[in-house]
């Protein structure tokens, strides 16, 4: 019996909470995930209104994971608005909408010195608190632009950082276990399978360590209990990130930007028993990117 589990292909998880920092509920919600449940990693909207409140807790919580989420749309910069005139507006705001946001990025030079700029700013932020960012990703994934990602990879070589996440979803899997906004699900599925295959080589080139799958982008704001129990069986050799936001309850801000988002069922998946038994029956180890 022990021989047959000493072959068996090796499987680890690493299972992040997405957004830290930009709400009380959800700064919460990842803490007691991680002491009570099985969330392993953070990402750390620094910029966010409630990332102080994410940073006391993470100091708090030394076995958290921690990452950078760098933020280009739908929050607020680092720098001052004179840093950064195309950028964002008078407010700081970066714009709301991701497409309008990715075609300007794509097809104004301009911006790439303050796109730069202020995603060094937000890893130097992160810095200053004495908090170690094991790994990079992005505010909707922003990190994967063809425009940023030369950015992002010179700055983990600048800044030391260890990791990145590659978002590439198994349709197949997604889809046999949730069919809902199947449109939605096949679109993002073909643009971040080319923009992954782009970048994968240029991190293994750049000794990034990185998940080698990834749920939690087609089934976003939907990762409860029942799919993360038909999810666990299936998952393939190799790294797993499992990505989610979870929050006590819902407020305003969340409401706001992810009205459809079920976060406390997120919450309640990551502490659930039945999960953790998921884990140990399909003898899936837990771990996350400082581990890799």
């Amino acid at each position: 019996m022990i021989n047959d589990c000493l072959s068996l292909p090796r499987r680890s998880v690493i299972i992040t909470g997405d957004d830290f920092g930009l709400a009380s509920p959800l700064n919460h919600a990842v803490a007691l995930a991680h002491r009570q449940g099985v969330l392993t990693c953070a990402s750390l909207m620094v910029s966010a209104p409630y990332a102080s409140e994410a940073i006391a807790l993470a100091r708090e919580l030394p076995n958290l994971c921690l990452g950078s989420h760098l933020t280009l749309i739908q929050g607020r910069s680092i720098l001052p608005h004179r840093y950064l005139p195309h950028l964002t507006d008078s407010q700081g705001n970066f714009a709301p909408q991701p497409l309008g946001a990715g075609l300007r990025f794509f097809f104004s030079g301009r911006l790439q010195d303050e796109i730069r700029r202020e995603l060094a700013a937000q890893i130097e932020a992160v810095l200053r608190t004495g908090l170690t960012p094991w790994f990079i990703n992005g505010h909707l994934n922003i990190h994967l632009h063809p425009r940023v990602w030369p950015l992002v990879l010179e700055l983990t070589q600048e800044y030391s950082i260890l990791g990145v996440r590659l978002p590439q979803e198994d349709l197949k899997i997604t889809l046999g276990l949730n069919r809902q906004r199947l449109s939605y699900k096949l679109a993002h599925a073909l643009i971040f399978a080319w923009l992954v295959g782009r970048a994968r080589s240029s991190a293994r080139q750049f000794g990034l360590k990185t998940n080698d799958h990834l749920f939690g982008l087609l089934n976003d704001g939907q990762m409860d209990e029942s799919y993360l129990l038909g999810l666990l069986p299936r998952l393939r050799p190799g790294v797993t990130e499992i990505y989610c936001h979870p929050a006590l309850w819902s407020n305003a801000q969340l409401r706001h930007w992810m009205p459809t988002y079920r976060h406390q069922a997120e919450f309640s998946a990551l502490l659930s028993p039945r999960i953790k038994q998921a884990l140990i029956e399909n003898n899936l180890e837990l771990s996350n990117f400082q581990r890799l």
